[in-house]
């Protein structure tokens, strides 16, 4: 049995009926908004739903690609590692990032029969194959060291294994650059650091941490990250295996 998040436009819910009818014969479960994810708002639940399903069902029309919420939700099954498999029915003009999405296009099966024979084949050994494994997080907060803490208000990062042992930086940016390059924001010359390696972003007073495919990761309190994450005040980051970083936020007295 597959989870599967299904995402359509509100236009094709009886084609996307269809699509579930399909799922649910296969013996998979799939789940879509009931109240359906319109451009109009936002629910969390729908969020926790994507990200917590083993795959994305996308009904790719024309209508669901000018939808900003369709499009939120396959990007944010990508963006969290959520394999996407797009139905497509009819002449789409789709999104470029659709192109790592596992595609299907029902125009090029003459007998609509055959193309979901093909379709429920193909999604089952696919995303069967994909089935996110979470790895398990360590504690690598256990071995920080924190004699040293910043202490004038800011943002700040905090090197806590690395070459530049206990070296403060303070965020300043709206985005901050991380790598082994100079370019950097942050440079940190270790053959574990990529070139570019991740990238801090401020929004709404928050830093949010993504790696930018880098050869070895980035983890968060030792969960592997992918995608954006929000960081909380004392959490460890780290690049690599010799990377060790803490997120310190001082306050106004």
């Amino acid at each position: 049995m597959i989870n599967v998040y299904l995402s359509y436009a509100p236009e094709d819910s009886e084609r996307a009926e269809e699509v579930r009818r399909i799922l649910l014969a296969q013996g998979h479960r799939p789940w879509a908004d009931p109240q359906f994810a319109n451009d109009d708002g936002w629910r969390e639940s729908v969020e926790a739903a994507i990200l917590g399903a083993d795959a994305l069902v996308l009904l790719l029309t024309a209508t669901a690609a000018q939808s900003v919420a369709v499009t939120y939700e396959w990007s944010l099954a990508l963006g969290g590692g959520v394999p996407v498999f797009a139905v497509v029915d009819g002449a789409v003009s789709a999104h470029p990032r659709l192109q790592s999405a596992h595609r299907y296009e029902r125009a090029a099966f003459g007998d609509e029969n055959h193309f979901w024979d093909h379709f429920v084949a193909d999604f089952k050994e696919r995303a069967s194959a994909e089935r996110q494994v979470v790895p398990e997080a360590t504690d690598e907060a256990a071995e920080i060291d924190l004699s040293v803490m910043p202490e004038e208000p800011g943002y700040w990062l905090v090197m806590r294994r690395g070459p530049l042992l206990n070296q403060l930086y303070r965020l300043e940016r709206d985005v901050v650059n991380i790598g082994r390059d100079l370019a950097n924001d942050i440079v940190i010359r270790d053959p574990q650091v990529s070139r570019y390696h991740a990238r801090l972003t401020l929004h709404d007073q928050v830093y949010a941490i993504e790696d930018l495919d880098s050869s070895n990761g980035t983890r968060v309190n030792g969960a592997q990250i992918s995608g954006r994450v929000a960081l909380n005040d004392g959490d460890a980051l780290a690049l690599g295996d010799s990377i060790l970083l803490t997120y310190d936020l001082v306050y106004l007295d």
